[in-house]
């Protein structure tokens, strides 16, 4: 568990191959594409559990947020009295500027994956979502996305990274 500020923890399982059946409900899906073009919007799905929490008055989901590369993307209330499922949709962009950032993050002197191709960068950022329940409190989740420069990026075309 990881302490926000002085009161609220971050629940995570203590061992994501094999989740108790707690963790199973409260554990964040994302699913979303492996690889993104930056600049190019695309739709990440946060479900709540893979095995769905209940959405009743005495237990809840209260919100949902996703970050990517630890910027707030968007931030969904839920209600129990409307919801029954506890799935948000967020419509996210990386744009250029994260890839120039991840490439300051990553190295100095190599930087980021470079196409020997067609030259377009691709650097590896995090989506991470957060959900609380109003029972069992806050918990999280990550899963890595590969965002790619360009819009010039030809359809089926494989790109051969420089080492």
């Amino acid at each position: 568990m990881t302490m926000i500020g002085n009161e609220e923890k971050i629940n995570k399982p203590a061992d994501p191959a094999n989740l108790t059946e707690g963790e199973k409900k409260h554990v964040p899906v994302i699913e979303a594409p492996e690889m993104v073009i930056a600049g190019r919007p695309f739709e990440v799905a946060v479900t709540v559990g893979s095995i769905p929490h209940v959405m009743e008055e005495k237990h809840f989901i209260e919100w949902v947020e996703l970050y990517l590369h630890n910027k707030l993307v968007g931030r969904k209330e839920l209600d129990p009295s409307g919801e029954k499922v506890a799935t948000v949709i967020f419509e996210v962009e990386a744009d250029e500027a994260l890839i120039a950032i991840k490439e300051i993050e990553t190295c100095r002197v190599r930087g980021v994956n470079i196409c020997g191709r067609c030259g377009e960068k691709s650097v590896i950022a995090n989506l991470r979502a957060v959900e609380k329940c109003n029972v069992h409190g806050i918990w999280e989740e990550y899963k890595k996305i590969e965002i790619m420069s360009g819009e010039e990026r030809e359809e089926g075309k494989k790109c051969v990274w420089k080492a």
